[in-house]
């Protein structure tokens, strides 16, 4: 007869096992439950004087901002930067002059695209050249890692970036070498999910990053939310752009540009054909789509005549949209996912807080249930050999 072996488990190291789980946050992530302490290890900001309600947000009445824009015919000659989003800036630049310290250049960026682009645009308001630059992003913003932006947050610990207003701050050498401040000008509430009044004390920062690299068209490096740039030219921008110069983020424009470029109105739709009978009506032509950002989309095609049957229904009416265009960015929990953390250092301005990194973790009641069951099967189940 073979001898008996008990397969026994120890209940007590499930258990232990367990309760190191549950510490440690099982579940989903949420940056709402991530406690408000600051992003990181770095120098620790002097607070900041600024009085943010002294900033208008640009008019949202076409002839006005039509006047503004107007005022400056030669900025980007070329298109590089989004035009909607370059026209924001260029209202919030004109209306605020008199709070702006420096105003040779504003920055633009745009994080609609993927992170291998150019998104950071550094816009010279004398001469109307641009120069385009990667960027990198949070790893809260992109918690699966594929090089896109699709969380924002204006909270502490969520490592995310921030859409919005700045100005930028002062020059410090921290973790990074000659990292720059900035202040969020965009108060939670503001639109296109602009919210950035926190990033000081976060320690969101402008600093450069071996993991940014302008000659890459690949995937780029993440941060904890900094605006991260490569080395080899952070210390250029950053010169001529800290203490009070106009920095504005974004993935959509707050309104339909209006400038040259803007994009034309689209086509007139074709008319709908006549229904059969009982059968649905024809499809209205679809309008001629205007160019990004463009005028609204031209008519919309007619509605095809009911049939004779009973059933008929008329056409279905397929207008244009407007051109203008982009989604609003959300602010709401990615979901759970194997995120690989940051490309920054637990040194970095804006280093890792336990818990605030996206994980996928299992469900606290499944790894209870799953504690019970192996502990009571190792008391009684045993095997022959």
């Amino acid at each position: 007869m073979g001898s008996v072996v008990g397969l026994r488990f120890p209940l007590r190291v499930v258990q232990a096992s367990v309760l190191l789980a549950l510490s440690a946050g099982c579940g989903s992530f949420d940056p709402s439950e991530q406690e408000t302490e600051p992003e990181g290890e770095d120098v620790r900001a002097a607070p900041s004087s600024l009085d943010i309600t002294v900033f208008d947000l640009p008019p949202s009445g076409k002839p006005e901002r039509a006047a503004i824009v107007a005022k400056y015919p030669s900025l980007d000659p070329t298109g590089v930067v989004p035009r909607g989003l370059l026209e924001d800036a260029i209202e919030f630049f004109d209306l605020n002059k008199a709070h702006i310290p420096k105003q040779k250049y504003f920055v633009v960026v745009d994080f609609a695209p993927f992170s291998g682009k150019d998104r950071f645009f550094l816009v010279n308001v004398a001469t109307g050249v641009v120069e385009p630059h990667k960027v990198a992003h949070g790893d809260g913003t992109d918690p699966d890692n594929d090089g896109n932006a699709d969380y924002f947050s204006n909270k502490s610990g969520s490592h995310m970036s921030s859409l919005g207003f700045y100005l930028t701050g002062e020059i410090y050498d921290g973790t990074h070498p000659h990292s720059m401040r900035i202040d969020g000008l965009s108060p939670d509430g503001s639109p296109n999910g602009m919210a950035n009044t926190n990033v000081r004390d976060r320690l969101v920062v402008v600093h450069e990053a071996s993991y940014v690299d302008d000659a890459k068209t690949s995937k780029q490096g993440r941060s904890n939310g900094c605006f991260a740039l490569d080395p080899s030219i952070e210390v250029g921008v950053v010169d001529r752009i800290h203490d009070g110069t106009l920095m504005y983020a974004a993935t959509s424009p707050l309104n339909p540009p209006v400038g040259p470029g803007a994009g034309g109105s689209g086509g007139t739709g074709g008319s709908g054909g006549a229904a059969g009978s009982g059968a649905a009506g024809g499809s209205g032509g679809a309008a001629g789509g205007g160019a990004v950002g463009g005028a609204t989309g031209g008519a919309a095609g007619g509605g095809g005549a009911a049939g004779g049957g009973a059933t008929g229904v008329g056409g279905e009416n397929t207008g244009g949209q407007s051109g203008a265009a982009g989604s609003v960015p959300t602010n709401e929990p990615p979901p759970a996912a194997g995120a690989a953390s940051s490309d920054d250092g637990p040194g970095c301005g804006a280093a890792s807080v336990a818990g605030s990194k996206p994980e996928s973790r299992p469900s606290a009641w499944f790894m209870l249930a799953l504690a019970l069951g192996l502990g009571a099967r190792g008391r009684r189940t045993t095997r022959r050999v």
